[in-house]
Protein backbone atom coordinates (compact mmCIF):
# COMPACT_ATOMS: atom_id res chain seq x y z
CA UNK A 1 0.00 0.00 0.00
CA UNK A 2 1.17 3.52 -0.73
CA UNK A 3 0.75 4.64 2.85
CA UNK A 4 2.64 1.74 4.43
CA UNK A 5 5.99 2.57 6.04
CA UNK A 6 8.83 1.47 3.78
CA UNK A 7 12.01 2.71 5.44
CA UNK A 8 11.82 0.01 8.12
CA UNK A 9 10.44 -3.47 8.14
CA UNK A 10 8.07 -3.37 11.07
CA UNK A 11 6.07 -0.91 13.09
CA UNK A 12 7.20 -0.55 16.70
CA UNK A 13 4.39 -1.05 19.25
CA UNK A 14 3.52 2.10 21.13
CA UNK A 15 4.66 0.50 24.38
CA UNK A 16 8.21 0.31 23.02
CA UNK A 17 8.36 3.74 21.43
CA UNK A 18 11.35 5.76 22.65
CA UNK A 19 10.84 9.19 24.26
CA UNK A 20 12.44 10.84 21.21
CA UNK A 21 10.09 9.04 18.84
CA UNK A 22 7.08 9.87 20.99
CA UNK A 23 8.08 13.54 21.13
CA UNK A 24 8.52 13.85 17.35
CA UNK A 25 5.16 12.16 16.75
CA UNK A 26 3.31 14.43 19.16
CA UNK A 27 4.93 17.64 17.97
CA UNK A 28 5.64 16.87 14.31
CA UNK A 29 3.78 19.88 12.89
CA UNK A 30 5.54 22.33 15.19
CA UNK A 31 8.95 20.78 14.53
CA UNK A 32 8.31 20.72 10.76
CA UNK A 33 7.53 24.44 10.82
CA UNK A 34 10.77 25.02 12.76
CA UNK A 35 12.70 23.13 10.07
CA UNK A 36 11.03 25.24 7.39
CA UNK A 37 12.03 28.35 9.33
CA UNK A 38 15.62 27.08 9.30
CA UNK A 39 15.44 26.57 5.54
CA UNK A 40 13.94 30.02 5.03
CA UNK A 41 16.68 31.62 7.13
CA UNK A 42 19.45 29.87 5.22
CA UNK A 43 17.89 30.83 1.91
CA UNK A 44 16.89 34.44 2.65
CA UNK A 45 19.46 35.81 5.11
CA UNK A 46 21.65 38.46 3.37
CA UNK A 47 20.00 37.61 0.05
CA UNK A 48 20.03 41.26 -1.04
CA UNK A 49 23.70 41.88 -0.23
CA UNK A 50 25.34 39.05 -2.15
CA UNK A 51 26.96 39.44 -5.55
CA UNK A 52 25.30 38.31 -8.76
CA UNK A 53 27.07 35.25 -10.20
CA UNK A 54 28.30 35.49 -13.76
CA UNK A 55 27.39 31.88 -14.58
CA UNK A 56 24.50 31.59 -15.09
CA UNK A 57 22.55 33.87 -12.81
CA UNK A 58 23.44 37.08 -14.64
CA UNK A 59 22.55 35.53 -18.00
CA UNK A 60 19.06 34.57 -16.85
CA UNK A 61 18.62 37.92 -15.11
CA UNK A 62 19.65 39.86 -18.21
CA UNK A 63 17.36 37.85 -20.48
CA UNK A 64 14.42 38.30 -18.08
CA UNK A 65 15.01 42.05 -17.83
CA UNK A 66 15.20 42.38 -21.61
CA UNK A 67 12.08 40.24 -22.04
CA UNK A 68 10.18 42.46 -19.62
CA UNK A 69 11.25 45.59 -21.51
CA UNK A 70 10.63 44.25 -25.00
CA UNK A 71 7.44 42.30 -24.33
CA UNK A 72 8.67 39.45 -26.56
CA UNK A 73 8.07 36.18 -24.72
CA UNK A 74 8.92 33.39 -27.16
CA UNK A 75 12.64 33.83 -27.79
CA UNK A 76 15.06 34.93 -25.09
CA UNK A 77 17.63 37.61 -25.84
CA UNK A 78 20.96 38.53 -24.32
CA UNK A 79 22.44 42.02 -24.68
CA UNK A 80 19.79 42.77 -27.26
CA UNK A 81 20.40 39.76 -29.53
CA UNK A 82 18.49 36.48 -29.76
CA UNK A 83 20.31 34.10 -27.43
CA UNK A 84 21.65 30.96 -29.11
CA UNK A 85 24.22 30.29 -26.39
CA UNK A 86 21.90 29.49 -23.49
CA UNK A 87 19.81 26.95 -25.37
CA UNK A 88 17.23 26.33 -22.68
CA UNK A 89 13.48 26.88 -23.10
CA UNK A 90 12.24 30.09 -21.48
CA UNK A 91 10.30 29.02 -18.36
CA UNK A 92 12.90 30.34 -15.92
CA UNK A 93 13.15 33.60 -17.84
CA UNK A 94 9.35 33.92 -17.82
CA UNK A 95 9.26 33.43 -14.05
CA UNK A 96 12.08 35.91 -13.42
CA UNK A 97 10.43 38.48 -15.68
CA UNK A 98 7.16 38.03 -13.77
CA UNK A 99 9.03 38.45 -10.49
CA UNK A 100 10.65 41.65 -11.81
CA UNK A 101 7.24 42.90 -12.93
CA UNK A 102 5.61 42.33 -9.54
CA UNK A 103 8.45 43.15 -7.14
CA UNK A 104 10.69 45.39 -9.20
CA UNK A 105 14.11 44.62 -10.61
CA UNK A 106 16.33 43.90 -7.62
CA UNK A 107 18.51 41.16 -6.14
CA UNK A 108 15.70 39.61 -4.10
CA UNK A 109 13.24 39.38 -7.01
CA UNK A 110 16.04 37.85 -9.12
CA UNK A 111 16.33 34.98 -6.62
CA UNK A 112 12.78 34.75 -5.33
CA UNK A 113 11.67 31.88 -7.60
CA UNK A 114 14.60 29.71 -6.50
CA UNK A 115 14.08 30.56 -2.83
CA UNK A 116 10.41 29.59 -2.99
CA UNK A 117 11.21 26.40 -4.92
CA UNK A 118 13.83 25.37 -2.35
CA UNK A 119 11.46 26.04 0.56
CA UNK A 120 8.74 24.02 -1.17
CA UNK A 121 11.21 21.18 -1.68
CA UNK A 122 11.86 21.06 2.07
CA UNK A 123 8.12 21.10 2.81
CA UNK A 124 7.26 18.41 0.25
CA UNK A 125 10.12 16.19 1.41
CA UNK A 126 9.06 16.39 5.06
CA UNK A 127 5.36 15.80 4.42
CA UNK A 128 5.97 12.93 2.01
CA UNK A 129 8.59 11.17 4.13
CA UNK A 130 6.26 11.47 7.12
CA UNK A 131 3.80 9.37 5.11
CA UNK A 132 6.24 6.69 3.97
CA UNK A 133 8.52 6.41 7.02
CA UNK A 134 7.77 4.60 10.26
CA UNK A 135 9.34 7.39 12.27
CA UNK A 136 8.46 11.07 11.82
CA UNK A 137 12.00 11.77 13.03
CA UNK A 138 13.23 10.62 9.62
CA UNK A 139 11.16 13.31 7.91
CA UNK A 140 12.34 16.02 10.29
CA UNK A 141 16.00 15.02 10.02
CA UNK A 142 15.72 14.89 6.24
CA UNK A 143 14.43 18.45 6.28
CA UNK A 144 17.28 19.59 8.54
CA UNK A 145 19.96 17.89 6.44
CA UNK A 146 18.59 19.34 3.21
CA UNK A 147 18.08 22.83 4.64
CA UNK A 148 21.68 22.96 5.90
CA UNK A 149 23.29 21.34 2.85
CA UNK A 150 25.77 23.74 1.30
CA UNK A 151 25.22 22.78 -2.34
CA UNK A 152 21.42 22.83 -2.01
CA UNK A 153 21.67 26.41 -0.77
CA UNK A 154 24.56 27.87 -2.75
CA UNK A 155 25.71 25.82 -5.75
CA UNK A 156 23.59 27.17 -8.62
CA UNK A 157 20.57 26.57 -6.44
CA UNK A 158 18.38 28.08 -3.74
CA UNK A 159 20.08 31.47 -3.42
CA UNK A 160 20.50 32.14 -7.13
CA UNK A 161 18.42 33.03 -10.15
CA UNK A 162 19.26 29.75 -11.87
CA UNK A 163 17.01 26.86 -12.88
CA UNK A 164 18.29 24.08 -10.65
CA UNK A 165 16.28 24.75 -7.50
CA UNK A 166 12.99 24.58 -9.40
CA UNK A 167 14.26 21.57 -11.36
CA UNK A 168 14.94 19.73 -8.08
CA UNK A 169 11.42 20.49 -6.86
CA UNK A 170 9.84 19.21 -10.09
CA UNK A 171 11.83 15.97 -9.88
CA UNK A 172 10.71 15.45 -6.27
CA UNK A 173 7.08 16.16 -7.22
CA UNK A 174 7.39 13.58 -10.00
CA UNK A 175 8.47 10.99 -7.44
CA UNK A 176 5.68 11.94 -5.03
CA UNK A 177 3.12 11.75 -7.86
CA UNK A 178 4.27 8.24 -8.79
CA UNK A 179 3.88 7.24 -5.14
CA UNK A 180 0.40 8.79 -4.86
CA UNK A 181 -0.73 7.01 -8.03
CA UNK A 182 -0.45 3.66 -6.23
CA UNK A 183 -3.71 4.39 -4.43
CA UNK A 184 -5.13 7.15 -6.66
CA UNK A 185 -4.53 5.99 -10.25
CA UNK A 186 -5.64 9.24 -11.85
CA UNK A 187 -2.84 11.06 -10.04
CA UNK A 188 -0.62 9.81 -12.84
CA UNK A 189 -2.14 12.52 -15.06
CA UNK A 190 -0.19 15.10 -13.00
CA UNK A 191 3.03 13.75 -14.50
CA UNK A 192 2.09 15.51 -17.75
CA UNK A 193 2.33 19.12 -16.54
CA UNK A 194 5.31 18.23 -14.33
CA UNK A 195 7.20 16.85 -17.33
CA UNK A 196 6.17 19.87 -19.40
CA UNK A 197 7.51 22.13 -16.66
CA UNK A 198 10.83 20.29 -16.68
CA UNK A 199 11.08 20.51 -20.47
CA UNK A 200 10.24 24.21 -20.57
CA UNK A 201 12.76 24.78 -17.79
CA UNK A 202 15.70 22.55 -18.77
CA UNK A 203 14.98 21.17 -22.23
CA UNK A 204 16.20 17.62 -22.74
CA UNK A 205 16.80 17.23 -18.99
CA UNK A 206 13.18 16.05 -19.07
CA UNK A 207 14.74 12.64 -19.73
CA UNK A 208 15.68 12.44 -16.04
CA UNK A 209 12.10 12.30 -14.68
CA UNK A 210 11.13 10.16 -17.67
CA UNK A 211 13.88 7.69 -16.70
CA UNK A 212 12.47 7.48 -13.16
CA UNK A 213 8.99 6.89 -14.59
CA UNK A 214 10.35 4.26 -16.99
CA UNK A 215 12.10 2.37 -14.19
CA UNK A 216 8.96 2.25 -12.07
CA UNK A 217 6.71 1.32 -15.00
CA UNK A 218 9.09 -1.44 -16.09
CA UNK A 219 8.93 -2.94 -12.59
CA UNK A 220 5.13 -2.61 -12.54
CA UNK A 221 4.77 -4.46 -15.84
CA UNK A 222 7.06 -7.20 -14.59
CA UNK A 223 4.70 -7.59 -11.62
CA UNK A 224 1.55 -7.55 -13.76
CA UNK A 225 0.39 -4.09 -12.72
CA UNK A 226 -1.22 -1.90 -15.37
CA UNK A 227 -2.03 1.79 -15.48
CA UNK A 228 -5.39 3.20 -16.48
CA UNK A 229 -4.92 4.02 -20.16
CA UNK A 230 -7.13 7.08 -19.92
CA UNK A 231 -5.00 8.57 -17.13
CA UNK A 232 -1.83 7.92 -19.13
CA UNK A 233 -3.34 9.53 -22.22
CA UNK A 234 -4.33 12.53 -20.13
CA UNK A 235 -0.76 12.84 -18.85
CA UNK A 236 0.62 12.72 -22.39
CA UNK A 237 -1.86 15.37 -23.53
CA UNK A 238 -1.06 17.66 -20.60
CA UNK A 239 2.61 17.39 -21.51
CA UNK A 240 2.18 17.88 -25.24
CA UNK A 241 -0.06 20.95 -25.08
CA UNK A 242 2.26 23.43 -23.30
CA UNK A 243 5.52 21.95 -24.60
CA UNK A 244 4.20 21.67 -28.15
CA UNK A 245 2.71 25.17 -28.14
CA UNK A 246 6.05 26.74 -27.24
CA UNK A 247 7.98 24.57 -29.70
CA UNK A 248 5.59 25.53 -32.49
CA UNK A 249 5.90 29.22 -31.67
CA UNK A 250 9.67 28.95 -31.53
CA UNK A 251 9.79 27.03 -34.82
CA UNK A 252 7.81 29.78 -36.51
CA UNK A 253 10.34 32.31 -35.24
CA UNK A 254 13.62 30.77 -36.41
CA UNK A 255 12.82 27.24 -37.61
CA UNK A 256 15.42 24.75 -36.36
CA UNK A 257 18.10 27.27 -35.47
CA UNK A 258 17.29 27.18 -31.76
CA UNK A 259 15.50 23.82 -31.44
CA UNK A 260 18.29 22.09 -33.32
CA UNK A 261 20.88 23.44 -30.90
CA UNK A 262 18.69 22.48 -27.96
CA UNK A 263 18.80 18.84 -29.07
CA UNK A 264 22.12 18.39 -30.85
CA UNK A 265 24.35 20.76 -28.87
CA UNK A 266 22.82 20.84 -25.40
CA UNK A 267 21.67 17.22 -25.22
CA UNK A 268 23.71 15.12 -27.66
CA UNK A 269 26.83 17.25 -27.32
CA UNK A 270 26.60 17.49 -23.53
CA UNK A 271 26.04 13.74 -23.23
CA UNK A 272 28.75 12.52 -25.60
CA UNK A 273 31.40 15.24 -25.26
CA UNK A 274 32.75 17.50 -22.53
CA UNK A 275 31.37 20.90 -23.54
CA UNK A 276 33.53 23.96 -22.81
CA UNK A 277 36.08 21.86 -20.94
CA UNK A 278 33.66 20.70 -18.23
CA UNK A 279 34.99 17.18 -17.93
CA UNK A 280 35.49 14.65 -15.16
CA UNK A 281 35.70 10.95 -14.42
CA UNK A 282 33.25 8.46 -12.95
CA UNK A 283 34.08 9.67 -9.43
CA UNK A 284 33.44 13.32 -10.24
CA UNK A 285 30.14 13.50 -8.36
CA UNK A 286 31.38 11.39 -5.48
CA UNK A 287 34.02 14.09 -5.07
CA UNK A 288 31.30 16.77 -5.31
CA UNK A 289 29.43 15.07 -2.46
CA UNK A 290 32.43 14.94 -0.15
CA UNK A 291 33.50 18.46 -1.11
CA UNK A 292 30.18 20.09 -0.29
CA UNK A 293 28.63 17.69 2.23
CA UNK A 294 31.48 16.21 4.23
CA UNK A 295 29.71 17.30 7.43
CA UNK A 296 26.63 15.17 6.84
CA UNK A 297 28.63 12.33 5.28
CA UNK A 298 30.72 12.10 8.46
CA UNK A 299 27.56 12.11 10.58
CA UNK A 300 26.05 9.33 8.47
CA UNK A 301 29.27 7.30 8.60
CA UNK A 302 29.45 7.62 12.40
CA UNK A 303 25.79 6.53 12.67
CA UNK A 304 26.55 3.49 10.52
CA UNK A 305 29.63 2.67 12.60
CA UNK A 306 27.90 2.99 15.96
CA UNK A 307 24.68 1.30 14.81
CA UNK A 308 25.66 -1.02 11.93
CA UNK A 309 23.03 -2.52 9.65
CA UNK A 310 22.84 -6.30 10.05
CA UNK A 311 24.16 -8.11 7.00
CA UNK A 312 20.90 -9.93 6.40
CA UNK A 313 18.96 -6.64 6.36
CA UNK A 314 21.55 -4.94 4.15
CA UNK A 315 21.55 -7.79 1.67
CA UNK A 316 17.76 -7.71 1.47
CA UNK A 317 17.77 -3.95 0.86
CA UNK A 318 20.41 -4.16 -1.88
CA UNK A 319 18.27 -6.69 -3.76
CA UNK A 320 15.60 -4.05 -4.17
CA UNK A 321 14.63 -5.18 -7.68
CA UNK A 322 13.17 -8.34 -6.12
CA UNK A 323 11.08 -6.32 -3.70
CA UNK A 324 7.31 -6.42 -3.97
CA UNK A 325 6.91 -2.95 -2.46
CA UNK A 326 6.53 -0.35 -5.20
CA UNK A 327 7.53 2.53 -2.92
CA UNK A 328 10.91 0.93 -2.24
CA UNK A 329 11.44 0.54 -5.98
CA UNK A 330 10.49 4.18 -6.45
CA UNK A 331 13.00 5.32 -3.81
CA UNK A 332 15.81 3.34 -5.40
CA UNK A 333 14.90 4.55 -8.90
CA UNK A 334 14.86 8.17 -7.70
CA UNK A 335 18.25 7.98 -6.00
CA UNK A 336 19.89 5.91 -8.74
CA UNK A 337 18.69 7.95 -11.72
CA UNK A 338 19.46 11.36 -10.20
CA UNK A 339 23.03 10.23 -9.43
CA UNK A 340 23.69 7.95 -12.39
CA UNK A 341 22.46 10.20 -15.22
CA UNK A 342 24.88 13.07 -14.42
CA UNK A 343 27.67 10.53 -13.88
CA UNK A 344 27.21 8.99 -17.33
CA UNK A 345 27.19 12.36 -19.11
CA UNK A 346 30.56 13.49 -20.47
CA UNK A 347 29.88 17.13 -19.59
CA UNK A 348 30.26 17.55 -15.84
CA UNK A 349 29.08 20.44 -13.66
CA UNK A 350 28.74 20.31 -9.89
CA UNK A 351 25.15 21.59 -9.99
CA UNK A 352 23.98 18.70 -12.16
CA UNK A 353 23.72 16.76 -8.90
CA UNK A 354 21.05 19.07 -7.46
CA UNK A 355 18.07 16.68 -8.00
CA UNK A 356 19.93 14.03 -5.99
CA UNK A 357 20.17 16.08 -2.80
CA UNK A 358 16.66 15.38 -1.42
CA UNK A 359 17.35 11.65 -1.83
CA UNK A 360 20.76 12.14 -0.20
CA UNK A 361 19.15 14.00 2.71
CA UNK A 362 16.62 11.19 3.15
CA UNK A 363 19.34 8.54 3.21
CA UNK A 364 21.41 10.40 5.81
CA UNK A 365 18.29 11.07 7.89
CA UNK A 366 17.38 7.38 7.89
CA UNK A 367 20.85 6.44 9.16
CA UNK A 368 20.72 9.10 11.88
CA UNK A 369 17.19 8.15 13.00
CA UNK A 370 18.20 4.48 13.32
CA UNK A 371 20.68 5.46 15.99
CA UNK A 372 19.02 8.43 17.66
CA UNK A 373 15.45 7.10 17.77
CA UNK A 374 15.24 3.42 16.85
CA UNK A 375 18.37 1.99 18.46
CA UNK A 376 17.67 -1.38 20.16
CA UNK A 377 18.37 -1.51 23.86
CA UNK A 378 21.67 -3.42 23.72
CA UNK A 379 24.82 -3.10 25.77
CA UNK A 380 26.16 0.48 25.64
CA UNK A 381 23.39 1.79 23.41
CA UNK A 382 22.81 4.89 25.54
CA UNK A 383 26.47 5.86 25.34
CA UNK A 384 26.54 5.33 21.59
CA UNK A 385 23.39 7.40 21.20
CA UNK A 386 25.06 10.22 23.11
CA UNK A 387 28.13 10.05 20.89
CA UNK A 388 25.98 10.15 17.78
CA UNK A 389 23.91 13.07 19.09
CA UNK A 390 27.11 15.05 19.69
CA UNK A 391 28.33 14.28 16.16
CA UNK A 392 24.99 15.34 14.64
CA UNK A 393 25.02 18.63 16.54
CA UNK A 394 28.61 19.26 15.44
CA UNK A 395 27.74 18.46 11.82
CA UNK A 396 24.83 20.89 11.96
CA UNK A 397 26.97 23.65 13.48
CA UNK A 398 29.68 23.12 10.88
CA UNK A 399 27.09 23.21 8.08
CA UNK A 400 25.49 26.41 9.40
CA UNK A 401 28.83 28.05 10.11
CA UNK A 402 29.98 27.27 6.60
CA UNK A 403 26.93 28.95 5.10
CA UNK A 404 27.48 32.07 7.19
CA UNK A 405 31.21 32.23 6.49
CA UNK A 406 30.73 31.71 2.76
CA UNK A 407 28.22 34.53 2.54
CA UNK A 408 30.61 36.99 4.18
CA UNK A 409 33.90 35.81 2.68
CA UNK A 410 32.94 35.05 -0.95
CA UNK A 411 29.56 36.59 -1.70
CA UNK A 412 29.66 40.00 -0.02
CA UNK A 413 28.61 42.85 -2.30
CA UNK A 414 30.59 45.47 -0.45
CA UNK A 415 33.93 44.23 -1.78
CA UNK A 416 32.92 44.22 -5.44
CA UNK A 417 32.30 46.59 -8.33
CA UNK A 418 28.66 45.51 -8.18
CA UNK A 419 28.35 46.81 -4.65
CA UNK A 420 29.94 50.14 -5.54
CA UNK A 421 27.64 50.57 -8.52
CA UNK A 422 24.57 49.81 -6.40
CA UNK A 423 25.73 52.14 -3.64
CA UNK A 424 25.91 55.04 -6.10
CA UNK A 425 22.93 54.08 -8.26
CA UNK A 426 21.10 57.37 -7.74
CA UNK A 427 23.96 59.32 -9.30
CA UNK A 428 24.69 56.78 -12.04
CA UNK A 429 21.13 56.23 -13.31
CA UNK A 430 20.77 57.47 -16.87
CA UNK A 431 24.51 58.13 -17.34
CA UNK A 432 27.36 56.40 -19.13
CA UNK A 433 29.74 54.40 -16.95
CA UNK A 434 33.11 53.40 -18.37
CA UNK A 435 35.35 50.58 -17.23
CA UNK A 436 38.35 48.71 -18.58
CA UNK A 437 36.16 45.59 -18.85
CA UNK A 438 32.73 44.44 -17.72
CA UNK A 439 31.75 40.88 -16.98
CA UNK A 440 28.19 39.69 -17.50
CA UNK A 441 27.25 40.02 -13.83
CA UNK A 442 28.46 43.63 -13.71
CA UNK A 443 26.59 44.40 -16.92
CA UNK A 444 23.36 43.05 -15.44
CA UNK A 445 23.78 45.12 -12.29
CA UNK A 446 24.75 48.26 -14.22
CA UNK A 447 22.02 48.05 -16.85
CA UNK A 448 19.08 46.41 -15.03
CA UNK A 449 19.54 47.41 -11.40
CA UNK A 450 21.31 50.77 -11.69
CA UNK A 451 19.79 51.96 -14.98
CA UNK A 452 23.06 53.20 -16.47
CA UNK A 453 24.73 52.63 -19.84
CA UNK A 454 28.00 50.71 -20.02
CA UNK A 455 31.02 51.75 -22.05
CA UNK A 456 34.56 50.40 -22.26
CA UNK A 457 37.79 52.36 -21.85
CA UNK A 458 41.07 50.55 -21.12
CA UNK A 459 42.56 53.40 -19.10
CA UNK A 460 41.99 56.96 -17.88
CA UNK A 461 43.34 58.60 -21.05
CA UNK A 462 41.01 56.55 -23.24
CA UNK A 463 38.12 57.51 -20.96
CA UNK A 464 38.89 61.23 -21.39
CA UNK A 465 39.09 60.83 -25.16
CA UNK A 466 35.85 58.89 -25.55
CA UNK A 467 33.59 60.25 -22.81
CA UNK A 468 31.59 63.38 -22.40
CA UNK A 469 31.10 65.69 -19.44
CA UNK A 470 29.32 63.99 -16.57
CA UNK A 471 30.37 60.45 -17.53
CA UNK A 472 31.68 58.05 -14.91
CA UNK A 473 34.76 55.84 -14.77
CA UNK A 474 35.25 52.68 -12.68
CA UNK A 475 38.87 52.01 -11.84
CA UNK A 476 40.79 49.41 -9.88
CA UNK A 477 43.31 52.12 -8.94
CA UNK A 478 43.11 55.57 -7.36
CA UNK A 479 43.49 58.42 -9.88
CA UNK A 480 44.98 61.80 -8.94
CA UNK A 481 44.11 64.02 -11.88
CA UNK A 482 42.06 67.23 -11.96
CA UNK A 483 39.66 65.86 -14.59
CA UNK A 484 38.46 63.13 -12.20
CA UNK A 485 36.14 63.83 -9.29
CA UNK A 486 35.82 60.88 -6.95
CA UNK A 487 32.28 59.69 -6.31
CA UNK A 488 32.83 56.67 -4.09
CA UNK A 489 35.12 53.82 -3.20
CA UNK A 490 35.00 50.51 -1.34
CA UNK A 491 38.80 50.51 -0.93
CA UNK A 492 39.16 48.01 -3.78
CA UNK A 493 37.56 50.00 -6.59
CA UNK A 494 37.15 53.70 -7.23
CA UNK A 495 34.31 55.41 -9.06
CA UNK A 496 35.02 58.81 -10.66
CA UNK A 497 32.97 61.44 -12.42
CA UNK A 498 34.43 63.50 -15.24
CA UNK A 499 34.70 67.16 -14.32
CA UNK A 500 33.06 69.68 -16.64
CA UNK A 501 35.51 72.54 -16.07
CA UNK A 502 38.66 70.69 -15.09
CA UNK A 503 38.41 71.87 -11.47
CA UNK A 504 38.74 69.19 -8.82
CA UNK A 505 36.29 70.09 -6.13
CA UNK A 506 37.77 67.49 -3.83
CA UNK A 507 41.39 68.62 -3.99
CA UNK A 508 44.38 66.27 -3.85
CA UNK A 509 43.94 62.58 -3.13
CA UNK A 510 45.19 63.00 0.43
CA UNK A 511 42.40 65.51 1.13
CA UNK A 512 39.47 63.66 -0.49
CA UNK A 513 38.17 61.66 2.45
CA UNK A 514 35.14 63.90 2.78
CA UNK A 515 34.12 63.15 -0.82
CA UNK A 516 33.86 59.39 -0.36
CA UNK A 517 30.61 59.51 1.51
CA UNK A 518 29.10 56.46 3.14
CA UNK A 519 30.39 54.05 0.49
CA UNK A 520 34.04 54.48 1.55
CA UNK A 521 33.68 52.56 4.79
CA UNK A 522 31.63 49.61 3.55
Amino acid sequence: MANAPVLDNAVTPMSRVSPAARFTRQHFATLAVAVLALAAFNLVWRLNVEIVSEWDESLYGTSAWEMLRSGRWIATTFLGNVDYYNVKPPLNVWLLAASFKVFGVNLVSLRLVSVLAACCTVVVLQVWVRRIARQPAVALLAGVVLSASFAFVYVHAGRSGNTDSLFTLLILLTVVTLWAAQERPWSIACLGPLAAGVFLLKGMAVLMPLAIILAVETWRRAHGRRRDGRAVACAVLLFALPAGAWMLARWQLDRSQFLGRLFFYDFVGGTLTALEGHEGGLLYYANVLQKYHYDWLVAGAVALFLFPIPWSELRARLKFWRDDDETRILLWAWATVTFLVPTLMRTKNSWYLQPFYPAFALGIAWLLARGLVDAPETHGWRRRQTYLAVVVVMAFLVAEGRLVAYSHAYRDLSHSTQGLLLAERRQLAGHQVFGDRWNYAELFVLRALVGAEHRTAPDADAFLRESGAGSYFMSAHAIDRPEFQIVGSNRRYWLYRRQDNGDDACGPVSERASCYGSSQTR
